[in-house]
């Protein structure tokens, strides 16, 4: 059930009896030259694609921009900021408030999101309204550990196959895509992260200073297929119908 493709005495009926919508949000920003742009949208679309066969939830369209701002200095990238981000997504909940959603579930695409994401919940929190934030890739990883992945790599690059194969250039993976370590003793271990003398240590810098084709993960893209991706995504849109049903028993505040 899209909001977007119903008209106002729709909308209206359907806040009379539910409380609870999906809002997914996502990125423009690189995921190594082999996968798309929008990978951190498209793959949430995809997932809200598969929701809405077993569900009758009201989907409010997705947002495709996020907090990037580790990933500008690729082409193509559009950030932003977590300032904008959570702003927009406050005021988006808030117009849903007045007609009744007190339950919001958030799909997301984007690492980078989590922070302004969860400002937005505490906000919502304090009206007395509840916020569940779930980023897929996460989720999928805990469903099957063998699906964990790193940034455009082989979980990702499996959920694009999923979405669409001739999204992935397969000529443009690389063999190996070794992560750039500061110093000799500064082992990379992520984007904002490094490792000393077996201690991780916050390091925060660009994608690009990582990694020069944009991926990394241990999880290589040139094992990816399109099964993997579709088992993965299909069994993290079941898990969120799952657990949508349980969200509705949650108690609201002053309810």
């Amino acid at each position: 059930m899209r909001l977007a493709n119903m008209n106002w005495k729709q909308a209206e009926a359907y806040f009379q009896t539910h409380d609870m919508v999906i809002l997914s949000t996502g990125s423009i920003e690189c995921h190594g030259r082999h996968n798309p742009l929008g990978t951190d949208t498209l793959i949430p679309m995809k997932l809200l694609d598969l929701i809405e066969e077993q569900s009758d939830i009201m989907i409010l369209p997705t947002l495709p921009y996020g907090d990037c701002d580790w990933h500008l200095d690729f082409p193509g990238a559009i950030s932003i900021g977590s300032d904008l981000l959570c702003a927009t997504v406050k005021r988006i909940c808030d117009c849903l408030y007045q007609w009744g959603v007190r339950r919001f579930i958030i799909l997301n695409g984007h690492g980078g999101n989590t922070h302004a994401l969860e400002k937005a919940a505490c906000y919502l929190d304090q009206k007395g309204a509840v916020s569940v934030i779930i980023n897929w890739w996460t989720t999928a990883g805990e469903i099957n550990p063998a699906w964990k992945g790193g940034h455009g790599a082989g979980q990702e690059t499996a959920a694009v196959l999923a979405v669409d194969p001739a999204l992935v250039d397969r000529s443009a993976i690389s063999e190996d895509e070794e992560a750039h370590d500061p110093t000799e003793n500064l082992k990379s271990i992520g984007l904002r992260r490094v490792s000393f003398k077996g201690v991780d240590v916050m390091l925060p810098r660009t994608n690009r200073q990582m990694v020069d084709n944009g991926w990394y993960g241990k999880d290589h893209p040139k094992d990816a297929t399109e099964e993997w991706g579709k088992e993965m995504l299909q069994a993290t849109a079941d898990f969120v119908v799952e657990l949508m049903a349980e969200v509705e028993k949650i108690q609201l505040r002053g309810v």
